[in-house]
């Protein structure tokens, strides 16, 4: 009997011996288990590109005369465009470099006129000489629904204007008293008057004194485009004509006393004004004029035979012309169906011409002139298949500055 006792007793104490050490090993295993756990940091690659250049302003706002970015929304704005004195007496102009398009059409005499287009005329400073407007250049303000800045006109271009003041909403900023309304913005050079420049060759305006008197007008003037106006010229940071020949140096003769002369510059990419055979320089930083885009249109100019051998500019119906680019050109076919409508520009296969971003200078010549590309005169084009679009050419007087 206490055999069967001790024999029981070992038993226990092996049975209580091995429960322990399952005990440790299990718990040995636990910490094992725990130590093994071990959290891993995401491996993140460092970003070697250079961070996003921040941009001074809001590069989504675009010029619709140049397609060039701009600090500020001005594409609704009505353009203010200038009638520019441009006979060699009265140069040099003042702010003309500012400006985004340049329309030169002949006049009586031989003589051309200018008017520049600004989109915005903010700090442009002084701006003139100005002169009298005629039907034509009323039309091209229209066109663009721009707001006109003239002194005086032919009587044939206040029949227009105030036609097209009711027809288009055009306004006028006049020094004289006869059109949409006499602007007080204006003012004679003393600098010009003392240097015995001509007084005719002394009338002047500011870019402040545009915008002060539209502030405060706004409530009479309307300042941004129509509704259903549109811009039908599309821009590109290359405009050069896929299939063009090269345009180093054009010349446009507008008369006997008028030829312009566009100089391509390859640094720059662009072409240097130049007219009686200096260069076309603004007065107020003395840099010559340069553009992206020159535009020639060639159309059917007559003598009127009225008193002051005014002339009929047809400026409406299809035509012939040329479009140069990065020094190079191409033939193109324009279209203005009507007074209102922008000019439209078609390469030889019927497609859209894009101009280059910046600036453009729009020749409006007869047919019968010379067009001249690196010294090899173009051929003449047949007459332009003009639709009737002028109004009152038989005019005996002017009333102009």
């Amino acid at each position: 009997m206490k055999k069967l006792l001790s024999l029981l007793l070992v038993l226990a104490m092996v049975l209580a011996l091995a429960s322990c050490a399952t005990a440790q090993a299990e718990e040995e295993a636990e910490e094992s288990a725990e130590v093994s756990v071990v959290e891993v940091e995401p491996i993140v690659e460092e970003d070697e590109s250079e961070p996003e250049e921040e941009l001074p302003f809001d590069w989504s706002y675009i010029n619709p005369l140049t397609g060039e970015a701009t600090e500020e929304d001005i594409s609704n704005n009505r353009p203010i465009a200038i009638m520019l004195n441009n006979i060699k007496q009265a140069l040099p102009q003042y702010g003309n470099s500012q400006a985004d398009v340049y329309y030169e059409v002949p006049e009586e005499g031989g003589i051309t006129r200018i008017m520049a287009l600004y989109q915005d005329v903010t700090d442009v400073g002084a701006i003139g000489s100005i002169r009298s407007t005629r039907p034509y250049y009323v039309r091209l303000a229209v066109a663009a629904d721009s707001i006109l800045v003239h002194a005086g006109g032919s009587t044939a271009a206040y029949n227009v204007i105030k036609d097209y003041m009711n027809k288009y909403g055009l306004v006028d900023l006049d020094y004289l008293s006869k059109g949409t309304r006499t602007a007080d913005i204006f003012y004679r050079d003393s600098g010009r008057l003392a240097a015995g420049y001509a007084s005719e060759h002394t009338l002047f305006t500011t870019s402040d004194n545009i915008q002060t008197y539209l502030e405060e007008h706004s409530d009479e003037i309307r300042l941004e485009h129509k509704d259903d106006y549109e811009y039908v010229h599309y821009f590109v940071e290359d405009g050069v004509p896929a299939n063009g020949d090269d345009a180093e140096t054009i010349d446009v003769s507008f008369s006997g006393y008028k030829g312009t002369t566009f100089t391509y510059d390859s640094e720059t990419g662009n072409y240097r004004v130049s007219e009686f055979g200096s260069a076309y320089v603004d007065g107020t930083t003395g840099s010559q004029v340069r553009v992206e885009n020159v535009v020639i249109i060639q159309t059917k100019i007559e003598a009127l035979n009225d008193a002051k051998n005014h002339v009929a500019v047809y400026l409406t119906g299809t035509g012939s012309g040329y479009f140069a680019c990065n020094g190079k050109y191409e033939k193109i076919t324009w279209v203005k169906e009507k007074a209102k409508y922008t000019y439209q520009f078609y390469d030889e296969e019927g497609n859209v011409v894009d101009l280059g971003v910046g600036k453009t200078y729009v020749c409006i010549v007869g047919t019968e002139r010379d067009i001249t590309v690196d010294g090899v005169v173009l051929e003449s084009p047949e007459d332009a298949e003009e639709t009737e679009d002028l109004a009152n050419f038989e005019v005996t007087d002017d009333d102009e500055d």
